[in-house]
Parts: C-alpha cells; sequence; structure tokens
C-alpha cells in the first residue's frame, strides 16, 4: 500500500456535535501513521486504493478525521492471529492507541450503522494484528435521538421505595427446569426474607414446561402476598428475550398479568432489540449481558465492555449487569467500576441506568461493594448467595439484608453476625468476609 502523510488529518479544530470520537487500541507491523490512514480510510470514503469519485470535498464531509495518534512503548504480541510470529520474519510490531471522529451524518442514530463504522471492517484487515474498541464519545446532537432508560435509578427506587440502600436482588436458582409453581415459591421464599428484586435466570425462557403467561401469574400472586406479609414492595424481571417478533408480545403478557419489571439479553436479542422494546415498555428493563463478553474479553481485539455499556444505556436499559465486585467473573474490580460509571455519566439528557453487581455474590461481599463502589445506588445480585444457603432462600435472603444493615450502619459483619443467625451461617458456609 502506498502511503501518503497528506492524506492524514490531524484537525486543529472539528465541530464535536458532528462527530463520534472513537478509542482503539491497535497493534501492526505497518508504520503507525499508515495504519492510521488505512484504518480511517477503510470505515469511511475509501478503500485500499483512491477512486475517481472520492473527492477532495467529499472526504472532507464524509470522511474520518484522525484525532490523535499516540504510539504505545514497550513489549507487544509478537505474533498474527493465525499464530505465525513475526519476529521471525524481522517484523517490528507497533502499538499505539488511536482516536478517530466519524461525521455521524453517513449513519444517522442507528445503532447497526453506527457499529458497522466503528467496528465492522476493521478487524478483517489483515495487517492489524490487534484491534480493539476502548472507547465512544457520543455530542448531544447524536444523543438527543435517543429515549434511552424510561425508569432509571429514580425511576426503579420510586418503584420499590427504597432510597437509603442497594437493591437486593437474587436470581433463581437451578437457572432451567423448574415448573412455574416451584419457581414462584422460590420466588416467594426470597421476597419474604427481604429480597426486593428478583429475576428469572437468563438461560430461562417462554417455554412448554413453564411458559411467560403461567410464571407470571404464579410469581405475581405469591410475591404480592410476600409484600403484604413484609410490607414492602418487590420487584421480578421477567424474561421475554426471544424472536423479534414476538418481545412486545411477551412484555403485554408480563404487564397484563401483573409484571413490574422485563428483562433481555440484549446481545442476543440486539441492541435494537432493546431500542424497541425501550420504546414500548411500560414497565423497567433489566438488561442481561450474556453473549456480549465474546466480544469484549480479548484484550487484543473486539470491544471494551464500557462501550456497550454506553451503547446498553443509550438503547433504553433501565438496569444494566456490569460484572461483580470480587466475583467470579472475568473482568477486574477496575473494569467493572468504569462500567458502571458508564451508567451514570453525562449524557446530554439521556437517565442514568441502574448498574448491577453480580457474578459470586453473597452477604460477605457487601462491604467490598460499598467501598469499591463508592455510592449505594446499584443492585447488589446473588444467585448461590441466595439460594445455596444452608438454612434455605429466606435466610440466604435474610442474611444478605443483615449483612447490608451492617455496612449501612459502619459495623463489621462479624460482629453483627454474633446476635443474626442467617448472616452468621452465611459466613460460616460461604467463607471469608471480604473487606
Amino acid at each position: 500500500m502506498s502511503f501518503k502523510r497528506d492524506l492524514i488529518r490531524f484537525p486543529e479544530a472539528i465541530n464535536d456535535e458532528d462527530y463520534i470520537i472513537a478509542t482503539y487500541y491497535l497493534e501492526t507491523p505497518m508504520d503507525l501513521y499508515e495504519a492510521a490512514n488505512a484504518l480511517a480510510a477503510e470505515q469511511s470514503t475509501g478503500t485500499w486504493k483512491r477512486v475517481g469519485d472520492e473527492t477532495d470535498y467529499l472526504r472532507e464531509r464524509h470522511g474520518i478525521k484522525v484525532v490523535g495518534i499516540y504510539p504505545v512503548p514497550g513489549e507487544f504480541r509478537q505474533n498474527l492471529p493465525t499464530g505465525v510470529a513475526l519476529s521471525e520474519f524481522g517484523m517490528q510490531i507497533r502499538a499505539a492507541v488511536l482516536r478517530l471522529a466519524f461525521p455521524h451524518i453517513n449513519f444517522g442514530p442507528k445503532i447497526p450503522n453506527l457499529l458497522t463504522a466503528v467496528a465492522g471492517n476493521l478487524y478483517e484487515m489483515g495487517a492489524l494484528t490487534a484491534i480493539r474498541l476502548m472507547d465512544l464519545e457520543f455530542p448531544e446532537s447524536f444523543l438527543r435521538n435517543f429515549k434511552g432508560p424510561g425508569f432509571g435509578i429514580k425511576g426503579c427506587r420510586d418503584i420499590l421505595n427504597i432510597y437509603d440502600r442497594p437493591i437486593i436482588g437474587a436470581i433463581i436458582k437451578p437457572c432451567v427446569g423448574l415448573p412455574a409453581d416451584r419457581l414462584a415459591e422460590l420466588a416467594y421464599e426470597g421476597a419474604k426474607g427481604g429480597l426486593d428484586f428478583i429475576k428469572d435466570d437468563e438461560l430461562l425462557a417462554d417455554t412448554s414446561y413453564n411458559s411467560i403467561k403461567n410464571r407470571v401469574k404464579k410469581v405475581t400472586s405469591l410475591l404480592k402476598r410476600a409484600g403484604e406479609e413484609t410490607g414492602e414492595k418487590k420487584m421480578y424481571a421477567f424474561n421475554i428475550t426471544d424472536r423479534l417478533d414476538r418481545i412486545k408480545e411477551l412484555h403485554d403478557i408480563v404487564v397484563e398479568n401483573g409484571g413490574n419489571c422485563v428483562m433481555l439479553n440484549a446481545a442476543t436479542a440486539g441492541l435494537e432489540a432493546m431500542r424497541e422494546l425501550a420504546e414500548y415498555t411500560r414497565v423497567p428493563i433489566h438488561c442481561h449481558r450474556d453473549f456480549a463478553p465474546m466480544w469484549s474479553r480479548s484484550p487484543y481485539i473486539g470491544i471494551n465492555f464500557m462501550a456497550l455499556t454506553k451503547l446498553f444505556r443509550l438503547c433504553g436499559a433501565d438496569q444494566i449487569h456490569c460484572g461483580a465486585i470480587q466475583g467470579k467473573l472475568y473482568e477486574p474490580d477496575e473494569e467493572v467500576l468504569w462500567n458502571m460509571r458508564a451508567c451514570t455519566l453525562d449524557f446530554g439528557g439521556v437517565k442514568d441506568a441502574l448498574p448491577v453487581s453480580s457474578g459470586g455474590q453473597w452477604a460477605g461481599k457487601a462491604p467490598v461493594n460499598a467501598r469499591k463502589i463508592g455510592h449505594l445506588d446499584f443492585i447488589h445480585l446473588s444467585g448461590a448467595g441466595t439460594y445455596a444457603h444452608p438454612d434455605g432462600p429466606e435466610a440466604g435472603a435474610k442474611s444478605i439484608r443483615q449483612a447490608w444493615d451492617a455496612v449501612v450502619k459502619n459495623i463489621p459483619l462479624e460482629e453483627y453476625a454474633k446476635e443474626k443467625r442467617e448472616l452468621a451461617r452465611a459466613i460460616e458456609y460461604f467463607g471469608k468476609v471480604i473487606y
């Protein structure tokens, strides 16, 4: 590929409202300026050779602007995606952080087209041995086209009437196989023990053995009873992930039978499916992130989860799984915290989303969640932490409520557990409290 340095644009200033800024990490044996030029051309007006109709005016209006190239020193992978060692051929790998400005006139406020621009063919470019989309920054002119969360943090808190602690939640376990009657009983036991929020596992669909309609009727009936017994409001997220033409139908079944929350597996159903649901729904949307880590887990290719969290929020998720503080998932706590911050950073007129800390949570992880997150506006969500408690789900729920009572009162959990049997049993069974 021939390289002309004058094709690289380092604008002194651009109209920020006209562009979405994408930040990448890349590794390549190419000259970094040449790589940036190739990437910018491929994802906007050009291809590997300039064509006749690619005029200067067209490139100025529709071309990507290179905002910055920041070389990264140090050791890098010395192999192509195929595993061929570049060092054998005397090739040097260069690494950089690259910031590109995409004119959103090219794709408009449509997530599939946005992703095609910022994360499309660039993953197929053989000269890039690593390419990872790290972040997306949106101007107000783009954000105003999205409804975003209809409820968000305040709306969810208002439904539950909880303002002074995290929302305490649990996932019904076992994940699949339970008939609606037994699932509802497990939901009732957890709610009676103090759960505010309960949800279907992401694997549980609208099935022949446990249909959405039957499940909603059974669960809402028993949660109403739990609410009357405890004097507390309860929320249950029913998984309506399905074919695109059935999602709204399942939403209506949930709402018409008394349900007050729906769940969508956003990555498998599709971001625009969640956006369409958000523009239609009458209840909060709980966004599960299964499948998405396939895009985000590798440090060398894919999309940073913080960028995905922003997209989930933009498309209307009221509650967003962000990973787990000191949990069982792959992300270090620092990445989980970045995901959580993406739920509440300034997003123009788009409401905040409620972050969810989930994955290996139990009562003994309440202190570290409180310390690291630094505020109480999140859902502390457990599965086995509630439903594997040695004294049953009601005791499991009580142990987590007791843990958060202790945290809010600034009392060590071991001290508080001396008079709280359920918390003491949780510590005895699950292990060491994490501060």
